[in-house]
């Protein structure tokens, strides 16, 4: 169980770090590059150990690539190289259990993708749009099946709080960025006020 939620957490903030990395330049890209083989093999153990571990972050990498977030160098070779260990390793999947959840991660992805397109129209006063930005926000959609699986007794509980490890990891990385994005954008502005002021001085 300890396992899994370390990974979990692990690989999420893996994953927003190099997602952020080639998609807004905040981070270092040769840095996204050196630890995109040791998340991929990460993922690749946590999938080849437990079937629902396998099951869940396939679902995620279902989510992803029928969303085009396969975009990037880093993220091709992850992705080659987790498929590639798993094809070699041999991992063992719950059928219907990926169903649900591939589907909860695509409608994760759209509804996020959504909310970002629309954040800016949200009434902060108005419960439904606060419900709807944490909801979609955060991607409840998965973890509302993993929910469904748990109840259903197919999935043990500690994959729930996993996932919510994986998500809110994924979600500070975003938030640090954001920090480091607003400073860089800052300083960047006292060097151009310095470089007009010496300009007319």
């Amino acid at each position: 169980m300890y396992f899994f939620l370390a990974a979990y957490s692990i690989l999420g903030a893996g994953i927003k770090y190099i997602d952020d990395a080639f998609d807004r330049k905040i981070f270092n890209r040769s840095l996204a590059l050196i630890i995109t083989p040791f998340l991929s093999i990460l993922g690749a153990y946590a999938m080849i150990i437990d079937p629902v571990s396998a099951t869940i972050l396939l679902a995620v990498l279902a989510g992803v690539l029928l969303k085009g977030k396969v975009d990037n160098i880093a993220f091709i070779l992850g992705f080659a190289l987790v498929i590639s260990i798993v094809a070699l390793a041999g991992i063992h999947f719950l059928v219907i259990p990926l169903i649900l959840l591939g589907s909860a991660a695509v409608l994760d992805e759209v509804g996020n993708d959504y909310i970002d397109s629309k954040r800016d129209q949200l009434n902060s006063r108005n419960p439904l749009h606060l419900f709807a930005k944490y909801f979609l926000g955060h991607r409840w959609i998965m973890k509302t099946a993993i929910i469904f699986l748990v109840v259903l007794g197919m999935v043990p509980l500690y994959f729930v709080l996993a996932m919510i490890l994986f998500d809110y990891a994924y979600i500070t990385v975003n938030a640090y960025g954001r920090i480091k994005e607003k400073m860089a954008d800052a300083t960047r502005m006292t060097k151009l006020v310095g470089t007009v002021g010496y300009i007319f001085k």
